[in-house]
């Protein structure tokens, strides 16, 4: 079996998703397996190399979890466990390079027992409120927290800490919460600026694809993440979430 299992959630954003896919298999030199979730996408035609298609637009955060569980199935049929899960989203596209994307991100996870996330580095033109995400060179180092943009995660540990909340549907503050539980227990989380990738926010939005506005899509998300965090880490949960 594949060791590494790549999924990417999609919701009307065929083109993106293909893209993705194909520069996977052609730049790397052990394709992953790929799972492309489809969200019931309804105003044009799903990605073609669509593995699961859902019935109705579960959000992000449990597309990438729908797409855990067939690994999960995966796994039991061929009695062998992934190493990592590679997490993507369809406003990320790869900068067209030569090398290939996956391998130094894998080679670096499994020559440091502490690491548990990579993420590729973001271009200096990419739309995101993580700076620290973006390209400074070359190499990999340390960071405090990681988004799910392009992000390679231990399976085991990954596991461990019971994947994502599924309440926190719209993918606002899983990123933060895994980080945090890296950080409680020492675990690296770390940036690979040998690879890039370019983020635009809410290019879906201004195709008029997503079914609602770029800000309510916003507010709702925002509304979401404080109303779980709340519950279960009290009012002052970013005090624990954001790292000074």
């Amino acid at each position: 079996m594949k060791k590494v299992c790549a999924i990417i959630p999609n919701y009307n954003m065929p083109e993106a998703t293909d893209a993705i896919v194909v520069y996977i298999q052609n730049k790397c030199a052990d394709v992953p397996e790929i799972i492309v979730v489809d969200n019931d996408s309804d105003q044009i035609y799903p990605s073609k190399y669509t593995g699961i298609r859902l019935e109705d637009n579960v959000q992000t955060t449990n597309a990438w979890l729908m797409g855990m569980h067939y690994a999960d199935a995966l796994s039991v049929k061929y009695k062998d466990s992934f190493f990592a899960y590679w997490l993507m989203i369809t406003s990320m596209e790869f900068v067209p390079e030569s090398k290939d994307p996956l391998a130094p991100m894998v080679e670096f996870m499994r020559g440091r027992e502490d690491c548990v996330g990579v993420h590729a580095s973001l271009t200096m033109d990419s739309t995101t409120s993580w700076e620290h995400l973006k390209n400074k060179g070359k190499g990999f180092r340390s960071v405090w927290m990681l988004d799910n943009i392009c992000t390679l995660w231990r399976a085991g540990w990954f596991n461990f800490i019971d994947r994502f909340d599924p309440r926190l549907i719209f993918a606002w503050g899983v990123d933060l919460e895994t980080s945090f539980k890296a950080r409680q227990q020492d675990m690296g989380l770390y940036v690979c600026d040998d690879i890039q990738v370019k983020k635009t926010t809410d290019i879906g939005y201004a195709l008029d694809r997503m079914g609602m506005s770029a800000t309510e899509r916003k507010e709702k998300a925002r509304e979401n993440m404080d109303e779980v965090f709340t519950r279960k880490y009290g009012s002052t949960w970013r005090d624990l979430m954001y790292k000074g």
